[in-house]
């Protein structure tokens, strides 16, 4: 892969310098890293902010300057408080327009170290795709024995990419999200295994993620997987602003060897296997769960 088709890094953080520095560790163990741009957003303290919650984000943005994490590294310094939201959406819409394509990450994902590659594979394959919005990284951690990419009318905010002319379907406003409360079978399929994901959509400015989940699906689009997991996330400790305390049902392992392909419908067999997963933890009180809530 020629270094100038690869897609500019865009990475989120405020207060977690521990957590931080972990995702940056993994993006930087990628080979891809030492050839990409990486954008940082790093947001302000909120207004009412201690003098602890003022050092942590000092700790935070120490860290973006203690290595050379990637070939470029640009980092963008919030006064204020914006909050993941607002800062999601403005900072990947001014990324994504100026590049054509972006890679998302937050504070709180541990990579694997082929997972630049998938993406921006992925968004080298699927870019003529009309029906294909997105690439992610993160899979919900049951067994499938097969390593393959897999077509879901599903999104993830846990690692994942774009294109700025699928970005453009995104709508903070959402001013078709009537339709659901009027279709009893879209809002069926919308609400993956009787998971209440329309009850996000009143959620307001914190949920970013449902609305980008919502702007496919009203356009019957799909979006690429790993069939096993090229991130993991470790922010369930409380440190979150988004993220309870949580113990950790098992330890997922990332995988190494999913390698992007060209597919074209969803397979049956893969898509059967992620919704009985859904329905079986769907009343679970653990951290399980929550994964399926955490539409940030």
């Amino acid at each position: 892969m020629h270094k100038h088709d690869l897609a500019p890094i865009v990475l989120f953080v405020y207060n977690r310098p521990w957590h931080t520095e972990q995702t940056l560790n993994s993006l930087r163990k990628n080979p891809l890293a030492k050839e990409s741009v990486l954008y940082v957003f790093a947001d302000g303290p909120k207004e009412n902010a201690t003098p602890e919650d003022r050092l942590k984000i000092i700790e935070t943005r120490a860290v973006l300057r203690k290595k050379d994490w990637c070939k470029e590294i640009i980092i963008i310094e919030g006064d204020i408080n914006k909050g993941l939201a607002t800062s999601v959406i403005k900072g990947v819409t001014e990324i994504v327009n100026k590049h054509g394509k972006i890679v998302v990450l937050e504070d709180d994902l541990v990579l694997a170290p082929t997972f630049l590659e998938f993406m921006n594979d992925g968004l080298n394959l699927y870019q003529d795709k009309q029906n294909i919005y997105s690439i992610n990284g993160y899979m919900f951690p049951f067994y499938y024995k097969e390593e393959k990419t897999v077509l879901l009318p599903y999104t993830s905010t846990w690692g994942w990419a774009t294109w700025s002319s699928k970005w453009k379907a995104f709508r903070n406003d959402m001013q078709d999200k009537n339709m659901l409360e009027t279709n009893p079978f879209l809002a069926s399929k919308f609400n993956l295994a009787n998971y209440r994901y329309t009850d996000m959509l009143n959620y307001g400015n914190n949920s970013w993620g449902i609305k980008w989940y919502f702007a496919i699906f009203i356009r019957n689009g799909l979006n690429v997987f790993p069939s096993k997991s090229l991130v993991s996330n470790i922010g369930f400790d409380g440190s979150g602003e988004n993220c309870v305390v949580e113990e950790i049902e098992g330890k997922l392992q990332i995988a190494s060897g999913v390698r992007v392909s060209d597919e074209s419908e969803i397979d049956l067999k893969f898509y059967n296997a992620f919704i009985n997963f859904f329905s079986k933890k769907r009343n679970s009180k653990s951290k399980l769960a929550h994964f399926f809530n955490y539409f940030k």
